[in-house]
């Protein structure tokens, strides 16, 4: 038995590629029961009391436009012209979806030669669509119709530096926001992909795997080690705790994402839920959980929100995408 725990630590070093390492099949399942149920047992009664925000479950999506499944996506975004861009990870490339008849139906297949693993996604104001390349560890660029157009280099860095992007967002002005784990910063570039400035991680930190930028301009980012919140306001050069460690409401955080209204998501992967904050990094609620059927979540990876109040949520371990609207 002792093994089989061994084996199921991959799911906490997941920041560092994660589940990729877990490729037995039947070692991946048990493994990931006993993480379930170890992650149920640990949390106190008060991370599942009455919210102030709630999850109303609308929809799931599994196939694309030929019937094809999905396959463990991870990458997800969405804007207010009811557009919808999946990273479907596992089939290595993205499918776009439109709002047609109050359901999401499915749309034109973006495959191109220079994205063979979509572990991000995000949209510009224009409908260019970027992503994240998990293997080759870089950012392109497409048209609106899945064109390769460019890949972000962050021109203009004052000196040869290589960066390596955990993560990346983009703000209402189309700026690029980058993770750089190599470099152990924020780079920010402008919407042509120009280096604009750069922030060092706070001291003492444990792995940051997200980023967001809230409406105010504030750059927030997760510790999924530490299950912190650390934030720079916009024109700050240096990064603040904005929480306290935050295990008591959570198990093992990766992705974090803010409203129009500064109010913070947190995707809590192991515990198969997110967490709610508010601007100012006060617990809000917890929403979810882990499990199989419509409304629950397997592994969830990132999620996306809109002016709407719809959530976009890439439920990896189910291999689907989850659709909520926020109920008061």
């Amino acid at each position: 038995m002792q093994k089989w725990f061994r084996k199921s630590e991959c799911w906490k070093v997941g920041i560092l590629e994660h589940w990729a390492q877990c490729s037995n099949i039947t070692l991946f399942h048990y493994s990931s029961l006993i993480v379930f149920v170890i992650t149920i047992l640990s949390f106190p009664l008060q991370s599942f009391s009455a919210e102030t925000v709630k999850f109303r479950h609308v929809q799931s999506i599994y196939f694309d436009e030929k019937g094809g499944s999905l396959k463990q996506p991870e990458g997800i975004a969405s804007n207010d012209k009811s557009t919808l861009i999946v990273g479907d990870t596992g089939n290595d490339r993205l499918i776009q979806y439109t709002f047609q008849g109050n359901i999401w139906k499915p749309g034109a297949e973006m495959k191109v030669t220079q994205l063979t693993n979509p572990i991000r996604v995000q949209m510009n104001s224009k409908g260019e669509v970027y992503a994240l390349d998990g293997k080759k560890r870089r950012i392109i660029q497409l048209s609106p119709e899945g064109a390769f157009k460019n890949y972000i280099d962050a021109d203009g860095m004052p000196a040869a530096s290589t960066f390596v992007p955990k993560s990346f967002k983009l703000d209402p002005n189309n700026n690029i926001y980058i993770l750089d784990i190599f470099g152990a910063r924020v780079l920010l570039l402008n919407s042509e992909g120009k280096y604009q400035k750069q922030i060092p991680f706070p001291q003492g930190y444990g792995f940051f795997s997200d980023l967001s930028v809230d409406s105010k301009g504030s750059i927030l980012l997760i510790d999924s080690i530490k299950a912190m919140v650390f934030s720079a306001s916009k024109d700050s050069n240096s990064f603040s705790p904005l929480t306290k460690n935050l295990r008591e409401h959570l198990y093992f955080p990766t992705t974090i994402t803010a409203d129009n209204r500064g109010i913070i998501y947190i995707i809590d992967e192991n515990g198969g839920g997110v967490v709610i904050l508010g601007r100012d990094g006060s617990f809000m609620g917890r929403q979810l959980t882990m499990g199989w059927n419509e409304g629950l979540l397997y592994y969830p990876s990132q999620m996306s929100i809109n002016e709407k109040g719809e959530i976009f949520i890439a439920d990896r371990g189910n291999s689907r995408i989850q659709i909520f609207t926020i109920v008061k």
